[in-house]
């Protein structure tokens, strides 16, 4: 059995989607054990610059530039 702490107190899972989406952005939260014992500690952090530049925009301008296929990919690696 574990728990979920959100802000330092537990919650039930059924309630954790919904904190999840409120609380978590902004308070840290942790899953231990029955026993005690800490699996899981969250902090929130700041968006680094590389996530806050992923914009509709340049996720457009990337899908636009051509890509390879897997087979085309080995070949240039020289896998075949």
């Amino acid at each position: 059995m574990v728990t979920l702490y959100v802000g330092g107190k537990a919650v039930s899972w059924a309630d954790a989607e919904q904190l999840f989406a409120d609380g978590a952005p902004t308070e840290p939260f942790e899953i231990s054990s029955a026993a005690g014992r800490f699996l899981v500690v969250c902090k929130p952090v700041e968006n680094p610059d590389w996530v806050k530049a992923i914009t509709p925009e340049e996720t457009a301008r990337r899908q636009a530039e051509p890509g390879f296929t897997f087979e085309e990919i080995k070949k240039r690696l020289g896998w075949e």
